[in-house]
């Protein structure tokens, strides 16, 4: 295959805004469509390689899969077996274990599906997982594993057709799942394929049409218009952004308008060419790799606060570490050792590193206080600041889940009491739980909880990411409720935010939404209406990008003791939305002004008491204020 320096360049283009995504610039909101722009690459090269050996007769599945080892698993392996050792001395308990388990499906080609299972790309604690970026690499394994077979059958078979057929049904699979699971259209090949395949055929027409058809002016111009497309997702989009599906068209369409119009001595490929340009995409494979577990593992080690003081400097240090990767490493294992000596490095630093991820997670699970990091935990940390940490006791026990199918029923409050106040919700209504019974113990009242976690409470709704929330589940809350006698009050808390606009929610099968939160909604309180209960809906608190406890505890070793704060006006605006249903229970307390000052909303107050412990759990010291709160405001 005939080296072409703008791919080079391509690649620059694609890594680096990946980089400073990552790394927090704001200018480069889209910047991970660089991804996109590799996968059409990868499809592109791939192709000419399978496509050049098949017709001149010399195409192995044996050497490919040979080539694409050499290429991929040496660097892999050498960021895993560095990161290791950091790892076990830096990350806390629990992100001990998630890092471990990621690091043996990284191994397996399938932390694709890791990552869609525990968090997601856009998601809050994502930018701490250092191993969250081989979920392309994954895609790129599975698509290589299933690729030249493909190809092996439809190449003397009209390979245009099948190709063109496979890539729009992807795309279109792509568009419509993402309004019913985002994170798996991110995540996964069927909904990635086309990308990659968009890069086959561009292969394909390239070599059988290997004369320009258009002027070098014209020509030119096309490769201006597809890095004018690049840049425009890069600096245009945001997490917001519904995407991938369509909306990875500018950046797949522009990559493919270089590959095909950037021709040698143009202007578009010689600016591509430029040296700076070549040297950065020469690396950008290792810079990918590198980038990722530098940025977690120092925020891991000295607090997210730092990390914004540090980012320059842990950027040059991603590309340092990526020359010397790919001088030392990546270069010898692709040009000059034999298969046997490959095989042996391969199997052996995959064998250190499952071994170590084992070790790790029996360690986790037996003997957490052998971990370093929780050691200095419990010397230098306020003990009631590791239990949240630890999620040890946050929340009041409230019966077993598995009987009911999810659903946890307890009783609370006054037990000599009737049961006359229902809490109904999931679990912002657990974490409200243990101060309810605190208060309507001290008020006289008894109660009964019905928690559903992870489930909004809202009928027929299915949160996908939680195989205990389906449609029927509220549906059955809402049967146990009115069944029983004497119910003169229902509180209603939930993440309605999350029901009206989380991508992993579902109602009737459709994307959620708020008029179909609001039907449903309306639906349930008139069943609760028929038994002539009063309903309550108490707002829900502020979401904060980062696990309050975890981060406080981060930043502690860094010597910072700031917590993380939220914006009030930021809160308001998260909570539009959910508010359009408040005119629709009895009564809805709203708690902006309890969690919130004229500014801020704090997530530790001026005693030094954390408010909320995660991401928007309150305390069991705040879960009674706010129950307190409650009962002035509802009067009961």
């Amino acid at each position: 295959m005939r080296y072409r320096s703008e791919i080079d360049g391509l690649r620059a283009l694609a890594v680096v805004p990946v980089i400073l995504y990552h790394a927090g610039y704001r200018a480069f909101s889209g910047g991970y469509v660089g991804v996109d722009v590799f996968f059409v690459l990868s499809g592109y090269l791939i192709t000419t390689i399978i496509v050049e050996e098949i017709e001149t007769g010399r195409f192995s599945l044996l050497d490919f899969y040979e080539r694409r080892a050499r290429r991929i698993l040496p660097a892999l392996l050498l960021v895993i077996l560095a990161s290791l050792p950091f790892a076990w001395f830096w990350l806390m308990p629990n992100d001990l274990e998630t890092y471990a388990n990621s690091v043996l499906a990284v191994l397996t080609f399938t932390s694709n599906f890791f990552f869609y299972g525990s968090t997601g790309y856009f998601e809050t604690n994502a930018e701490l997982q250092p191993m969250l970026h081989t979920w392309s690499l994954a895609v790129e394994e599975q698509y290589y594993i299933l690729f030249p077979l493909l190809m092996m059958v439809i190449w003397r078979r009209a390979p245009v057709v099948f190709l063109s057929a496979i890539l729009l049904s992807s795309l279109l699979l792509a568009e419509w799942a993402l309004s019913r699971d985002s994170s798996a259209v991110f995540f996964l090949l069927p909904f990635r394929a086309w990308e990659l395949l968009a890069g086959a055929l561009a292969a394909i027409y390239l070599l059988r049409t290997p004369l320009p058809i258009v002027g070098s002016r014209t020509g030119d111009g096309l490769a201006a218009l597809g890095i004018g497309l690049i840049v425009y997702s890069i600096v245009a989009f945001d997490e917001e952004t519904r995407f991938p599906g369509l909306n990875a068209l500018p950046s797949v369409v522009g990559t493919l308008l270089v590959i095909l119009f950037a021709r040698e001595n143009g202007g578009m490929q010689r600016l591509l060419s430029l040296r700076p340009f070549v040297l950065v995409g020469l690396i950008s494979y290792g810079a990918y790799l590198w980038h990722q577990p530098v940025f977690s593992l120092f925020q891991h080690r000295f607090g997210s606060l730092a990390f914004s003081t540090y980012t320059v400097p842990l950027i040059a240090l991603s590309f340092v570490l990526a020359w010397a990767g790919y001088v030392l490493v990546e270069q010898p294992f692709r040009r000059r050792f034999s298969p046997r000596i490959l095989v042996f490095s391969i199997l052996s630093s995959a064998t250190v590193a499952i071994f170590s991820a084992i070790v790790v997670l029996s360690q986790n699970a037996v003997s957490p206080n052998n971990i370093p990091s929780f050691r200095w935990a419990m010397a230098n940390a306020d003990a009631s600041l590791l239990k949240y940490v630890q999620r040890d006791g946050v929340f009041m026990d409230c019966g077993d889940p598995s009987d009911t199918r999810g659903i946890q029923i307890c009783d609370f409050g006054d037990p000599a009491a009737p049961r006359s106040l229902v809490l109904w919700g999931d679990s912002l209504a657990l974490a409200l739980l243990s101060g309810l019974n605190d208060v309507a113990r001290e008020s006289g009242i008894g109660g009964v909880a019905f928690i559903a976690r992870g489930c909004p409470p809202v009928p027929d709704l299915q949160n996908i990411k939680v195989p205990t929330c389906d449609g029927d589940t509220h549906n059955k809350v809402l049967s146990l409720i009115e069944a029983r006698a004497g119910v003169q009050d229902v509180v209603i808390v939930g993440n309605f935010v999350g029901a009206i606009s989380a991508g992993n929610v579902l109602i009737d099968g459709h994307a959620s939404s708020l008029g179909l939160v609001r039907e449903k909604f309306t639906l349930a309180l008139d069943r609760l209406g028929s038994i002539n209960a009063r309903t309550t809906m108490l707002e829900q608190g502020p979401l904060f990008s980062e696990s309050v406890s975890d981060a406080l505890l981060r930043n502690l070793r860094h010597g910072h003791a700031e917590p993380p704060i939220l914006n009030r006006q930021d809160h308001l605006m998260s909570l539009r939305e959910a508010r359009e249903l408040a005119n629709l229970p009895d009564l809805y307390v709203e708690t902006v002004d309890f969690f919130c000052n004229d500014s801020v909303c704090p997530s530790m107050d001026d005693e030094n008491q954390l408010i909320v412990f995660d991401t928007n759990h309150v305390t069991r010291e705040y879960s009674k204020r706010l129950a307190v709160h409650l009962f002035q405001e509802a009067g009961l």
